[in-house]
């Protein structure tokens, strides 16, 4: 069986993943010439919620306001937006000296990090909102966490279907919803699929390649032991995409029911 991770294996994983992000954002403005240092560092990767200026939770509401204008941070983002200004043309050497900007800081954050577990999955693997998002078609939004870290929540398909269940079963009852969604780059993701009824695929959005800061995106980039995806940011470097992006999915909860029932009758 897998360990957990260590405090000092998570160090590096902040390294790791800032390097990427720090890597993408250089490539990304160099083919959105329109875009501006600091909405990409802001809004495209995530940077800030690793740092020891920011105050909140390492797992974060997409609708969370952040108040960019605290003095550290924008003493470190405009060093780095100084630092891409000289080496728009070397990826390499923005990446090493704007890593070495944003180092500081992430270490002093660490620990903090590495301990926080604030968040609140009320299913398991799968949390839900506090309100039905999305009333045009009667959905509750849920999130999804790899609750079975060192290892995969995706090895464990009994506790996926009773984690489903119970998020089925507070959908109707608590907020009388009759389907549920998500946006994940899961959903682009076979091993994931195999849980849901043709309604889910029939339903599914196209890729969303905005890329935005959150684990929507970059979650992929995270092993099941919470450290750096080598091989998918190999991917990323090597040709300037992400592997999987989100796709916004959802099915009605009678419909899932039916597909969790049917695959627990065949296992039976």
């Amino acid at each position: 069986m897998a360990e957990p991770k260590t405090v000092e294996e998570h160090r590096i994983y902040l390294y790791d993943i800032v390097k990427l992000k720090l890597f993408f954002l250089h490539r990304w403005l160099g083919e959105h010439p329109e875009e501006t240092f600091s909405n990409v560092l802001r809004n495209r990767v995530d940077i800030f919620r690793k740092t020891e200026v920011y105050p909140g939770l390492r797992v974060s509401a997409l609708t969370e306001t952040l108040c960019f204008d605290i003095p550290q941070w924008l003493e470190m983002e405009n060093a780095a937006a100084r630092i891409y200004s000289e080496t728009k043309d070397d990826e390499a050497a923005f990446e090493k000296s704007a890593f070495d900007v944003f180092k500081p800081s992430l270490d002093a954050r660490c620990k903090r990090d590495y301990l926080d577990s604030s968040v609140v999955y009320q299913c398991g693997c799968f949390r839900h909102d506090l309100k039905i998002l999305h009333p045009e078609i009667n959905a509750m939004e849920f999130h999804i966490t790899n609750s079975k870290s060192p290892e995969s929540f995706l090895d464990y398909p009994d506790y996926v279907k009773e984690c489903f269940m119970q998020l089925l079963d507070i959908a109707e009852k608590d907020f009388g919803a009759t389907n549920i969604r998500t946006k994940t780059w899961l959903n682009s993701l076979p091993r994931w699929l195999e849980y849901f009824p043709k309604e889910w695929l029939d339903r599914m959005s196209e890729e969303d390649v905005s890329v935005l800061w959150h684990l929507g995106f970059w979650g992929q980039f995270i092993t099941a032991r919470g450290t750096f995806n080598h091989k998918y940011g190999r991917m990323l470097r090597e040709s300037g995409r992400l592997p999987f992006y989100p796709r916004f999915a959802y099915c009605s909860i009678s419909a899932m029911r039916a597909k969790l029932d049917a695959s627990l009758q065949i296992k039976g």
